[in-house]
């Protein structure tokens, strides 16, 4: 009580407006408004889980002082972590849905890491077939990219073998919609949907006017 009140010698004022920060609320708020529950994830990962994608652990760019003794490598993509999500959750519900904004972290010679923005969500049902999952995860792109276009694909290693497509919005691809492999999911199906925020955001020509 003894300290006499001050002003801040700095004015506060409100900063300028980020167009990206306003995209990536936009794509937050579309999906949760399809039943979509955000969870945050470290960028660690293990080798394992880098592995068990079938991914090269070299190509990671590696932690020198980890916050977890096997956390040594910064993730290259969302999908093991989520992963990690479809498994701890499906042993407490029998379905869910669940999506990821964060930042791949992509090793570069000589010059620092290049970070790509990604939006992941996934789909875990236990019973079924899976192909509601799939459907309603385009649906979700449709609705973030009107009039995107789903194509077949060559399956990644860690992509079920008859079910992986390439998004296609603008012309260009802009990310995967796919089934994890059997292996990676032992009870139940999950459905994935990958999108490169970074292109999303560039090709996105923002309003569109009604016609008739």
């Amino acid at each position: 009580e003894s300290i006499t009140p001050q002003a801040p010698l700095i004015e506060s004022v409100v900063p300028p407006e980020s167009a990206s920060r306003m995209y990536l609320r936009g794509v937050r708020n579309m999906a949760a408004a399809q039943g979509f529950t955000e969870v945050y994830n470290y960028s660690f990962v293990t080798e394992e889980m880098v592995r068990a994608f079938d991914m090269d652990v070299a190509a990671h760019v590696g932690v020198t002082n980890p916050i977890a003794s096997d956390q040594t490598l910064l993730r290259a993509s969302l999908l093991p972590a989520i992963r990690k999500n479809v498994l701890d959750n499906s042993r407490h519900f029998q379905s869910f849905r669940l999506f990821e904004i964060g930042r791949e972290i992509h090793a570069r010679n000589r010059d620092l890491p290049e970070e790509v923005p990604h939006f992941v969500a996934a789909m875990y049902a236990r019973e079924g077939d899976g192909s509601a999952s799939l459907f309603e995860l385009k649906r979700l792109a449709e609705c973030l990219m009107d009039g995107c276009q789903a194509r077949l694909a060559q399956p990644r290693p860690f992509e079920h073998p008859e079910r992986a497509a390439i998004i296609a919005w603008e012309g260009e691809d802009v990310g995967r919609l796919f089934e994890l492999h059997p292996s990676l999911v032992p009870k139940g199906r999950a459905a994935i949907l990958d999108l490169d925020l970074g292109t999303l955001e560039r090709l996105d020509k923002g309003e569109r006017r009604y016609q008739p």
